[in-house]
């Protein structure tokens, strides 16, 4: 489905009106290159990942857009939201699930659905996206489709309409016509601050400090399970489920056991001996003692 008026403007002036025009090649040199440099149209229209050029390139939502001919580039600019991957191309499954933390997909890691291209950091995220793609073909949905400016100017739940969309750091922000949608194009600062929220801890049960022993496979806790490291609640962490189908969230491990952290994906077999510093159903967060890969 078409959508109406969006942003073309370097990633300097991202936080004013989204009215710009189209930037030629030499003011996109402003704004960092979308999908590698790789042409958008050639991804979403033929599933094919193709070299764009400088000499054809447009900025839309800052970031810079790089097509192989400029008869390319203009199919991009009638109708960009066609071909703009979802999020700006970050994982939507750890935007879900990590309090909207944006964490760069590659674009050798694409999915597609409902004629949009998902990128993904790795292929665990891209299959789990895959399995259930309609979980989280959304996320980008900024209330829920629902209309920012007459939420915050007149109090009121107004479900916006997909021809009367703009894109603004990555999110779709719908609205019921084209004059509330040039209001929130005047001054979308005003319609789009949200407060981050860190992990909840008013339901965490405290716990008796104890050193346990767990054997289980890796994960990554905010992609996979929602959950957050407590000592850095901004990284994504290690987990380790259990047999028994308890998560254990393994504090510090991408200081301490870098490599591991950054294959936590694979679903390694691991034993970790720690402290129990937290509980909260079936999510327990250790302060390790050791961590061993295991046969």
């Amino acid at each position: 489905m078409k959508l109406t008026r969006f942003l073309m403007v370097p990633v300097m002036l991202a936080a004013i009106a989204l009215t710009g025009p189209m930037l030629d090649a030499k003011e996109a040199k402003q704004a960092p290159v979308a999908l590698d440099g790789n042409c958008a149209v050639c991804l979403v229209k033929s599933k094919k990942i193709v070299k764009g050029s400088p000499r054809h390139a447009v900025v839309f939502d800052g970031r810079t857009y790089l097509f192989p001919s400029e008869e390319v580039k203009k199919s991009f600019a009638a109708s960009p939201e066609k071909y703009v991957p979802a999020l700006n191309g970050d994982c939507t499954i750890c935007f879900a699930h990590h309090d909207g933390v944006r964490n760069p997909g590659k674009i050798e890691h694409v999915s597609f659905y409902q004629g949009r291209a998902f990128l993904f950091p790795n292929d665990s995220l891209k299959a789990m996206f895959e399995q259930s793609p309609q979980k989280y073909a959304d996320v980008d949905l900024a209330h829920g489709g629902k209309c920012a400016v007459c939420k915050i100017d007149g109090g009121k739940e107004i479900a916006g309409k997909p021809e009367f969309t703009a894109i603004f750091q990555g999110l779709r922000y719908q609205f019921p016509n084209q004059s509330v949608l040039q209001k929130f194009q005047a001054n979308p600062a005003k319609y789009t601050g949200q407060k981050k929220e860190g992990l909840k801890t008013s339901a965490n049960t405290a716990t008796e400090t104890k050193l346990v022993s767990v054997k289980g496979t890796t994960g990554c806790a905010a992609c996979e399970y929602g959950v957050h490291p407590k000592q850095d609640p901004d990284e994504l962490g290690l987990a380790v489920k259990s047999n028994d189908g308890f998560i254990y969230v393994v504090e510090g491990a991408h200081d301490s056991h870098p490599d591991l952290y950054k294959s936590r994906f694979q679903s390694l077999k691991v034993s970790v001996m720690g402290k129990e510093i937290a509980r909260k159903g079936k999510i327990v967060w250790l302060q390790p003692k050791s961590i061993e890969t295991v046969q």
